[in-house]
C-alpha cells in the first residue's frame, strides 16, 4: 500500500486526476460527495459519460440542496447510466464526506480523500489536501476492508433514487430546477424580503448580496390612464392571485398523491405500508367522515393552568363530523414526538365532548408541551386504540406534513386534512 499526501493546486489538482483515472480501465467507480454543485459536475460530465459508454460501474453519492443542486443536473447523471443516490442536507444533518474509489480486480485500485468540494473551484483551484491511496493487485483485501468502511458510513446516510424522486425533490424546493446566471436582482433582495419555496425554483449563482442601487437605472417615464377603473384592477389581481393560489394547490396535491411516500424515504423515513396505501387526501367538500382512518391537524396552544389545562381541542364545526372517530370516552393512545422519537403509551385519554368540540385530555400530550401549529397526526386503529404523531414545526418532517393541511375550519385559522 503506497499513501501519498498532495497538495492542491501546486502539485496536483483533484478535477485532472478524477479526469485521468475515469479514463482508465476501472470496473467499479464511485464518486461520494457530501455536497454536489452543477458547476463541479460540468467539469466531469464528459469523462462519466465516456466511462459509462465504456460499461464501467459509475456510483454517485451526494449531498445535496436548494442553491447547488439542480434537478436539471442530477437528470442528467441518470440519463447516462450511472446510479445516483443523495442525502438531502439540513441545518441539523449535513454530510461531509468526500471520496473517490476506483477499483480494478485485475491491477491496482484506488482511494481519494479530500476537503476538496465538489465544484469547479473545489477540482481546480482551491487549497485543499488530497491524500491518495493505492493498493497493488495482491492487496486486494485491505482495499476491500477500506472501501467496505467507507460504503458503510455512506449507506446509512445516503438513499437511492431514480428519475421520478429527482422531480418530486425539485417539486417539494429541496433542488432548484435549474441554475442559471442573472445579472438584475431579484424582488427579495432589493427589499429584503424572503422566499416562499412553492414547485420547481430556479436559482441564479450571479446573486449579489449587495444594497440594490437605483441610481444605476435610467428614469423611466410611465403614462397613467384615468380611464382604467382602480378598484377594477384590484378586484383583477385578487382574482388572479386565487386562480394562482388555487392551481399550486391542485399541483401539490396531485404530486403528494403520487410520489409522497418515496420522499419520506429520502429523509431516511419508515413509513406505515398500510397507511401509505390509503393516503389520498381528501378536500372539505369530499371528506367521507363516517371512514376516515387519520386526522392530522395544527394544534392550539396549549395552556397549563385553568379550565382547559393540558387539552388538545377539536373546534365545534370539525368535532361534528368526528362521531365515527372517537366512539369511546376513554382510548389508548401510542404518543411519538417526532424530534427525538420517542415513543410513549397513555393507556387513559379522555376524550371531553363539549358545546365547544371536543377536548382530548392525555398526560403524555401535557408532558409533551405542545406548541401552537406543532402538527398532530391521529392515526385510528380500532375504537378503542389510536396512534398519535407530534410533528414539530422546527423539525425537517413538518414541510412533508403541512402540505396535508388543505382545509380550513369554520372560525379558526388552524388548519386540517383528512386520509
Amino acid at each position: 500500500m503506497e499513501v501519498k499526501f498532495l497538495n492542491q493546486p501546486k502539485e496536483i489538482k483533484l478535477g485532472d486526476v478524477l479526469k485521468q483515472r475515469l479514463k482508465e480501465d476501472f470496473r467499479n467507480i464511485y464518486l461520494i460527495a457530501g455536497m454536489l454543485k452543477d458547476t463541479g459536475m460540468d467539469e466531469m460530465y464528459e469523462d462519466l459519460q465516456n466511462a459509462r459508454n465504456d460499461k464501467k460501474e459509475v456510483n454517485v453519492y451526494t449531498g445535496i440542496d436548494r442553491k447547488n443542486t439542480s434537478k436539471d443536473m442530477l437528470l442528467k447523471i441518470l440519463a447516462i447510466g450511472c446510479n445516483l443516490s443523495v442525502h438531502i442536507n439540513t441545518d441539523e444533518s449535513k454530510v461531509e464526506t468526500r471520496a473517490y474509489i476506483f477499483e480494478n480486480p485485475n491491477d491496482a485500485s484506488y482511494i481519494y480523500v479530500t476537503g476538496a468540494k465538489f465544484s469547479s473551484g473545489g477540482l481546480y483551484e482551491n487549497d485543499a489536501l488530497i491524500t491518495e491511496i493505492k493498493y497493488q493487485k495482491e492487496e486486494k483485501k485491505l482495499f476491500e476492508i477500506a472501501k467496505n468502511n467507507i460504503l458503510q458510513g455512506v449507506l446509512t446516510s445516503f438513499h437511492k433514487i431514480d428519475k421520478d424522486e429527482v422531480i418530486l425533490l425539485a417539486e417539494k424546493g429541496e433542488i432548484v430546477a435549474r441554475i442559471i446566471d442573472r445579472k438584475i436582482p431579484k424582488i427579495s433582495e432589493m427589499y429584503g424580503t424572503s422566499e416562499q419555496v412553492i414547485g420547481e425554483q430556479v436559482y441564479d449563482e450571479s446573486t449579489s448580496t449587495a444594497k440594490f442601487n437605483f441610481d444605476d437605472f435610467e428614469e423611466i417615464d410611465i403614462d397613467f390612464d384615468p380611464v382604467i377603473s382602480v378598484r377594477k384592477n384590484v378586484e383583477l389581481e385578487t382574482e388572479k392571485e386565487a386562480k394562482k393560489e388555487k392551481q399550486e394547490r391542485e399541483e401539490m396535491l396531485q404530486s403528494l398523491k403520487k410520489t409522497e411516500s418515496d420522499l419520506d424515504k429520502l429523509y431516511g423515513k419508515k413509513s406505515d405500508e398500510k397507511e401509505n396505501k390509503k393516503a389520498i387526501i381528501h378536500m372539505s367538500d369530499e371528506i367521507d367522515y363516517k371512514n376516515m382512518t387519520t386526522l392530522i391537524i395544527e394544534s392550539n396552544k396549549i395552556i397549563e393552568k385553568g379550565l382547559g389545562a393540558g387539552e388538545f381541542k377539536l373546534p365545534k364545526s370539525l368535532a361534528e363530523n368526528m362521531t365515527n372517530f372517537f366512539k369511546k370516552d376513554e382510548v389508548k393512545f401510542e404518543i411519538i414526538d417526532n424530534k427525538d422519537n420517542s415513543v410513549k403509551e397513555d393507556n387513559e385519554v379522555k376524550i371531553i365532548h363539549t358545546d365547544k368540540g371536543i377536548s382530548i385530555k392525555s398526560k403524555v400530550i401535557i408532558d409533551l408541551k405542545l406548541e401552537e401549529n406543532d402538527i398532530v397526526r391521529i392515526i385510528k386503529e380500532n375504537d378503542e386504540e389510536y396512534k398519535c404523531e407530534v410533528i414539530r414545526k422546527d423539525t425537517e418532517e413538518y414541510k412533508i406534513w403541512s402540505c396535508y393541511l388543505v382545509n380550513s375550519i369554520k372560525g379558526n385559522k388552524r388548519k386540517f386534512g383528512v386520509i
